[in-house]
């Protein structure tokens, strides 16, 4: 081991997984190499190892933050008005502005083997939704949503959120249309699909 290449590196774990979100955010999961970070980052190539024995397990463990941050932003969306129709748009243009902004994030999350790290990514996955569902919840307690299941309003609202994000990250819808897409796409969920 070269004394420019030193095998400690304070929090070793966060450093390659922020390193490894970089890679991911800039260049795709596919160009992800667990030789590339430890260079980056000034470790010797098996360091990384130690947290992430392998290639996937730095992807689950990615996708795991990613849908932790995702989480937040759609907590904060629901706690910044206590309104349930405001809520509504909050959240579909935290969302919207999340996976447009991190559309190879997004990507990754969405994407994840289930090997060792999928029973963590699902659960993480499960977690940063909850937000969306307590606010349909939320809605059906004050009356807003009649017979309606919050989870299968949730579950429509989330796939509505999600192709909309895909068309426009993928080019089919010019940014420029989004909002005028969201109006159309909050205006069918106070009440229920």
């Amino acid at each position: 081991m070269s004394p420019d290449r030193p095998y400690h590196h304070g929090n070793l774990r966060q450093a390659v997984l922020d390193e490894a979100a970089t890679v991911v955010r800039e260049r795709g999961a596919s160009e992800l190499s667990l030789r590339e970070l430890a260079a980056t980052i000034g470790v010797t190539h098996a360091a990384p190892r130690r947290y992430f024995p392998g290639r996937q397990d730095l992807l689950d463990a990615v996708a795991v933050e990613g849908f932790a941050r995702l989480g937040a932003r759609l907590r904060e969306a629901v706690e910044a008005s206590p309104d349930y129709q405001k809520q509504i748009r909050s959240v579909a243009h935290a969302y919207l502005e999340f996976t447009i902004s991190e559309a190879n994030l997004v990507e990754l999350m969405f994407a994840h083997k289930r090997g060792a790290g999928g029973r963590a990514v699902g659960e993480s996955a499960a977690a940063a939704f909850t937000p969306m569902l307590q606010m349909f919840r939320h809605g059906q307690a004050e009356g807003m949503l009649g017979h309606h299941d919050p989870e299968r309003i949730g579950l429509v609202f989330l796939a509505t959120l999600q192709g909309l994000a895909g068309l426009v990250n993928c080019g089919v819808v010019p940014a420029g249309q989004l909002d005028a897409l969201l109006d159309d796409a909050v205006a069918r969920f106070p009440h229920g699909p």
